[in-house]
C-alpha cells in the first residue's frame, strides 16, 4: 500500500505544472483524467493549529519552563558547593577534603540525573499526547475525505511528498472537524 502511495505522489509530483496560475486547474484535470480525488495534510500542523495541541503545547512550555528553573537552582548550589571545596580545601585535612569532594560529586550526579528525568518526562508528555491526538485525528480525516469524496489523502510531514499545490491541503478542514468534537 505504501509502494502504491509513493508511486501515486511522485507520478502526481512530476505531472504538476510548475506555472503559479496553471496550479491549480491542473491539479483539477490531473485527478479528473487519472480518476482519482487527492489531497494531502500536515499532522503536525493539524497539531500545533488544534485546540488540543495548543493546551499540550502551552504546558509542556510551562513544565519545561519549570523544570529550567529548578535545574538552574541545583546547578547554582552545585557550583557553590564545588567553589566552596576549592576554597577550603587547602585547610581541611586529606579525609575531609575526600568527604566533601564525593559529596559534592554525589550531588552533581544528582543534578544529572534530574536533568535527564525532566527530559524524559517532557518527552514522554508529548509522546503520549500526540498518540491521544492521532487517535482523535485518524476520525477527522476520514471524515474531511469522505466529505470531499477524496480517495488518497497524503501526509505531507512523513512521507516522499516532495512538493503539492496547495489547494489540495485540508489541513485546516481537519482542524476545524476535530474542533467539532
Amino acid at each position: 500500500m505504501k509502494t502504491l502511495a509513493q508511486l501515486l505522489a511522485t507520478s502526481t509530483i512530476m505531472l504538476l505544472p510548475s506555472a503559479a496560475s496553471a496550479q491549480a486547474a491542473a491539479s483539477a484535470n490531473l485527478q479528473t483524467s487519472m480518476g482519482l480525488r487527492v489531497a494531502c495534510f500536515s499532522p503536525q500542523r493539524a497539531f500545533s493549529e488544534s485546540a488540543d495541541g495548543k493546551a499540550v503545547l502551552a504546558r509542556l512550555a510551562t513544565l519545561e519552563a519549570e523544570r529550567a528553573r529548578v535545574i538552574d537552582e541545583k546547578n547554582k548550589a552545585l557550583q557553590a558547593q564545588q567553589r566552596a571545596l576549592e576554597q577550603t580545601s587547602p585547610l581541611l585535612t586529606e579525609v575531609v577534603r575526600t568527604q566533601r569532594a564525593s559529596e559534592v560529586e554525589k550531588f552533581r550526579i544528582d543534578v544529572q540525573r534530574f536533568i535527564e528525568d525532566a527530559r524524559a518526562e517532557l518527552i514522554g508528555i508529548q509522546r503520549d499526547a500526540e498518540s491521544a491526538f492521532v487517535i482523535r485525528l485518524k476520525p477527522a480525516v476520514a471524515k474531511v475525505a469522505q466529505d470531499k469524496g477524496l480517495q488518497i489523502v497524503f501526509d505531507v510531514d512523513d512521507g516522499p511528498v516532495a512538493w503539492f499545490d496547495t489547494s489540495l491541503d485540508i489541513t485546516s478542514d481537519i482542524v476545524k472537524q476535530l474542533a467539532l468534537k
